[in-house]
């Protein structure tokens, strides 16, 4: 081979080897899905949509203290990634996001996130809590409540994202952020749901990213 061609087949190869290295050195670009008509179900109340938002209704039943109000579950599986939206709600209120696994094939709670709201009497309106269920036979206890000084407006749009990455929670409520940890973390996540009591709770944006 004469030295020029020996000199072009040369920039070529390395050319090669620092394209691929440079692909190999590239972090996995994240893929946000939209859960479809079909992966979304809503449990109690009225849905619709205007203007690319859902809003969801409390019929007048599912507003009593002692019942859950309306929820939407997303059964979009995934692991160690993200859940995120917007919400509004025009009545002070708990807005409640629920994250279930199928641990032994039953779906069971994994992660809840109480805003303005939190487990067992008393006033929790000014409180974020975060409740993990590690299963635990020997605890008497087997959930594990975290909670925050935290409050939202009503009347106002709000972002939320969990993001989950081994035995961590990171819950991001507008530009704050609250962990919780527990094993149960760990396992992948069937459904998202996201639930109200009262008057219409509004979301939009909704998408996991992984």
């Amino acid at each position: 081979m004469c030295q020029k061609h020996s000199v072009h087949y040369s920039t070529i190869l390395v050319g090669f080897v620092i394209s691929m290295s440079i692909s190999a050195a590239s972090p996995t670009r994240a893929t946000d899905i939209i859960p479809a008509e079909s992966q979304t179900k809503l449990l109690r109340g009225v849905a619709s949509h205007h203007h690319g938002i859902r809003h969801v209704e409390a019929a007048q039943g599912d507003q009593a203290d002692d019942k859950h109000g309306p929820i939407t579950y997303y059964s979009v599986p995934f692991h160690e990634g993200t859940f995120s939206l917007r919400w509004k709600v025009e009545i002070e209120q708990t807005v409640v996001f629920v994250f279930d696994s199928k641990n032994d094939g039953k779906a069971t709670h994994v992660l809840k996130v109480f805003v303005n709201g939190g487990v067992g009497k008393g006033n929790h309106s000014k409180s974020l809590t975060l409740v993990t269920y590690d299963g635990s036979t020997t605890q008497k206890k087997k959930a594990k409540i975290t909670k925050h000084d935290y409050h939202v407006d009503a009347g106002q749009w709000h972002t939320a994202s969990v993001a989950f990455k081994g035995n961590k929670a990171n819950v991001t409520i507008n530009d704050q952020t609250f962990t919780t940890t527990s094993e149960r973390l760990r396992e992948p996540i069937e459904k998202c749901g996201v639930m109200h009591h009262k008057g219409i709770l509004k979301t939009q944006t909704v998408k996991i990213t992984q």
